[in-house]
């Protein structure tokens, strides 16, 4: 936001910021996506940037948002993660239209990562494994659990809080202390 206002009044006219929840039933979808389009042409808006917190359900938001706007007249640029698999292989969103053609992905939620052992741990590793966490499981036959006995880890991208890179940022990291 701040880079966009960075340029405003040079190569773009930065008309501000539209925010929407995130809805369970798809009439409220609906009316979200709606009421996004009603205030972006109130404001004389052309273009729009849309981005998505969350997968799954909320990408039917997302994608309903995209969707209302371009059949408004606003081209669309949207930015999310995806979920394709840990191989990068399925769809990438829950629910898809033609009308989504500018997409930029910030990566993958599935994606497997490994942390070495830590001498230090805060919390308990097990919990990775065994609270059902998003990205963590007990066993896995080809890869098997995802805390090994020396302490490493290996889960998906989902099971690091806020590492999802939803809006193209996220720095993961450890600390040794």
């Amino acid at each position: 936001i701040r880079e966009l206002m960075a340029h405003h009044g040079k190569e773009i006219n930065f008309l501000g910021v539209i925010l929407s929840n995130l809805n369970v039933a798809l009439e409220q979808k609906e009316r979200a996506a709606r009421m996004v389009t009603n205030m972006a042409l109130s404001l004389g808006a052309d273009g729009a940037i849309v981005t998505e917190e969350g997968y799954g359900n909320p990408d039917a938001d997302y994608v309903r948002c995209i969707v209302a706007l371009q059949d408004a007249g606003i081209q669309v640029v949207g930015i999310s993660n995806e979920c394709t698999g840990r191989d990068g292989q399925s769809q990438p969103l829950v629910t898809m239209d033609e009308k989504t053609d500018a997409l930029v992905s910030t990566g993958n939620v599935s994606q497997l990562i490994s942390l070495p052992a830590c001498k230090t741990v805060i919390g308990e590793l097990q919990a990775l494994a065994r609270d059902g966490l998003s990205g963590g499981w007990a066993g896995d036959e080809l890869l098997g659990p995802s805390v090994r006995e020396d302490g490493s880890i290996i889960m998906e991208n989902n099971s690091m809080f806020c590492g999802d890179q939803i809006a193209g940022w996220s720095r993961k990291t450890m600390l040794e202390f």
